[in-house]
């Protein structure tokens, strides 16, 4: 699959290399991002014609310290034809030894999954800011950090009690694709792509790069191929994600997390809901909070409600994860696919697929909505007693606007009456905007 996307990315990452030499300083930019959404994708894109040296160091949790300094002072002196290489202790002095260098050329240096050193060498942090504070303002180096690790990445840089506090310049969150790019991606790899089958990749991806590309190289971009590709030993990879990404990230209270994201899947969406289902031992709030912080879940409320505990939800938020806890981790998907009865396997994803997707649709449109620029607020809609909902709700206050969308993967669902009533509610609970401008609409996949 060929690059896709990320023009703003790209420009930025640029512009801090044309800062670099035309200040003559050093710069320092953070990549963070879930894994597999792009991230050594999108900087070595970057700088690929570049014409100075672009020095690509990757932290292996496995390597020694002593290994990564012998390897990336080989790159380094090969790059720079050095032939006698100094003796250098640390990894904070290959780096420093890079800046010295690049006082006459300047160079990009590229250090991926950096959050590793905490496992191979925890006082590089101490040791990189010293050498970073002392030769920045001579040296022309442009140092991307780069980590998928989220909460240590945001530690090591965003702590106050970090050594590497406040040094970086720019820090770039590298989010999943749009609906937009996604279909853009999707019609152009497969032009007789279905809005069904684009749908089915959205739900399947969540937009994430990685996977997007995976079923793109599987030729697997319709409903039916993405389908058969999840119910077949080839997915082995696909399927573990969720497993390997709690994890990386929640290490030995993995299944503590995998046990709550599990209760909101199934329909466990209020606190006590949650609380009812784990262990009594869990104090709830911190998990929570630490699943909101990495984007997996979401707290809602009813759109611009702003306080209200009775009324607040949780939701997964990050779409392959809730693919994953939907068709992968229940006992039994996880017992066919095991039994490598994969005919049965499909029979039960196909039974549950046109609720999931009708689901996901609304999520299409929801981030369609907001990515469009022509609204400031988009959100769902509930009322206190459950009698009334709406899907979707964007206002635009600048122009008095405001859209009242129902989604419904099935059209013959729809009813204008029911949605017209619904929104006749919402603005009995918010008068001030019985004034707008309104508009009333039904999507479908004939929208998408």
């Amino acid at each position: 699959m060929r690059f896709y996307g990320r023009e703003e990315e790209l420009q930025v990452l640029k512009n801090f290399l044309l800062t670099v030499q035309k200040k003559k300083i050093s710069q320092m930019v953070t990549v963070i991002g879930r894994r597999r959404v792009g991230k050594t994708t999108l900087i070595l894109k970057a700088f690929e014609k570049a014409e100075i040296p672009v020095f690509y160091f990757f932290v292996e949790r496995q390597s020694s310290k002593e290994e990564i300094i012998a390897s990336w002072l080989d790159m380094i002196c090969r790059a720079y034809h050095i032939e006698f290489p100094p003796a250098l202790n640390t990894i904070a002095d290959v780096i420093s030894y890079l800046m010295s260098l690049s006082e006459k050329q300047e160079c990009v240096c590229i250090i991926d999954e950096c959050q590793e050193f905490n496992a191979v060498s925890p006082q590089t942090w101490s040791q990189l800011q010293k050498v970073w504070d002392l030769k920045k303002n001579e040296s022309r180096m442009l140092l991307i950090m780069s980590g998928s690790i989220i909460s240590a990445m945001e530690d090591i840089f965003g702590n106050r009690s970090q050594p590497l506090y406040g040094r970086p310049s720019c820090q770039i969150l590298l989010e999943p694709f749009t609906p937009a790019l996604i279909k853009e991606i999707i019609k152009t790899e497969n032009p007789a792509a279905t809005n069904r089958d684009l749908l089915m990749v959205y739900a399947m991806t969540g937009g994430v790069p990685k996977y997007i590309e995976l079923l793109c190289d599987a030729d697997c971009l319709t409903e039916e191929k993405a389908l058969d590709y999840l119910c077949s030993l080839q997915s082995a990879w696909f399927r573990s994600e969720g497993e390997i990404y709690l994890a990386n990230e929640f290490k030995a209270q993995a299944p503590v997390y995998r046990q709550i994201l599990r209760s909101i899947a199934d329909g466990a969406t209020k606190w006590n809901e949650i609380e009812s289902r784990i262990d009594d031992s869990v104090q709830l709030s911190p998990y929570l909070s630490r699943l909101e912080k990495f984007g997996i879940i979401q707290k809602v409320r009813p759109f611009l409600q702003e306080k209200g505990r009775k009324t607040t939800q949780y939701r997964i938020t990050d779409q392959y994860f809730l693919f994953w806890l939907t068709f992968v981790t229940p006992l039994i998907a996880q017992s066919l696919a095991q039994a490598h009865d994969w005919k049965r396997l499909k029979q039960y994803c196909q039974e549950r697929l046109d609720r999931f997707l009708g689901k996901s649709l609304e999520r299409w449109f929801t981030a369609s909505i907001r990515h469009s620029g022509q609204w400031e607020v988009v959100g769902s809609w509930w009322d206190k007693k459950g009698l009334h909902e709406i899907d979707v709700v964007a206002i635009n206050s600048s122009k008095q606007k405001i859209c009242f969308n129902e989604v419904k993967l099935n059209t013959r669902k729809y009813s204008e009456a029911k949605l017209k009533l619904n929104a006749e509610a919402f603005l009995e609970d918010n008068p001030k905007l019985k004034e707008y401008k309104l508009s009333i609409k039904g999507l479908s996949l004939e929208n998408v």
